[in-house]
């Protein structure tokens, strides 16, 4: 079975006058392996709280043994928020991003919708395994614009899909050989980082590589910066190290 041997993470509001509409779930232990994840409420709708922590408590119950049905856990979490919209009028634009990863000894399952991101780390860099629903994205997709065109162009954080009655559930499945994403030393390094947490890592991406490799480091390192400066939404980080069964020794 694979082995957790490390994690840091938080999870902050954007001040201490509002409500942290983020919520996450550390890594839990379910059948032969670990899920985790970071759910976003969408915060220019009332009830963005709740959604979060809807899709936070349905995903945490709803993962079973070896396999992982994504579609299931995203369909199942929306019929939650619509049931909850539909006794409270006032939720009735309820909304919420979610990125969770399941992790077993042979796969990474991923689902994802939003604009949290998962990255894996190789070597001194995090790649990005997800893939953003925002307007900058779409224009990437259809070559519109260029990375370095968009910087001054608005919709970075405007969504295109997310977990709500009021637009189309359109999310993304991933599934890596964990042979795939191993480092040389065996280890599964992977972080979780809702919008607020990645922009300050995008806008300066580099730690060493002593800091890189341990998630508890990362996660005060990455904080630290955040607190330096005025933070543009909530910020939540889940990071964590896998050991997986076949680098037991």
């Amino acid at each position: 079975m694979i082995e957790l041997l490390n994690c840091g993470l938080f999870s902050y509001g954007k001040d201490d006058f509002k409500e942290n509409q983020d919520s996450i779930l550390p890594p839990l232990k379910i059948g032969n392996g670990y899920i985790f994840a970071i759910a976003d409420g969408v915060g220019s709708y009332k009830g963005a709280k709740l959604a979060s922590q809807i899709a936070i408590n349905n995903l945490s119950k709803m993962v079973l043994d070896h396999d992982i049905d994504i579609d299931s856990i995203f369909s199942t979490i929306k019929d939650e928020i619509l049931k909850i919209s539909d006794e409270n009028p006032d939720l009735y634009h309820s909304a919420t991003t979610l990125t969770f990863c399941y992790v077993n000894n042979d796969n990474v399952h991923i689902g994802h919708i939003g604009d949290t991101r998962i990255y894996v780390k190789n070597k001194n860099k995090l790649i990005q395994l997800s893939k953003d629903h925002t307007v900058h994205q779409s224009l990437l997709d259809e070559k519109i614009y260029t990375k370095k065109e968009l910087k001054n162009i608005k919709g970075k954080n405007k969504l295109t899909t997310a977990i709500s009655r009021i637009v189309e559930l359109q999310y993304q499945k991933l599934c890596y050989p964990v042979s795939e994403l191993i480092e040389n030393n065996g280890l599964l390094n992977l972080y979780i980082m809702s919008d607020g947490a990645h922009h300050f890592w995008e806008k300066r991406p580099r730690f060493s590589i002593e800091t890189l490799k341990n998630p508890i480091r990362f996660a005060s390192s990455l904080q630290r910066r955040i607190n330096k400066n005025t933070s543009i939404d909530d910020y939540s980080l889940i990071a964590v190290t896998f050991l997986p069964k076949s680098q037991l020794a």
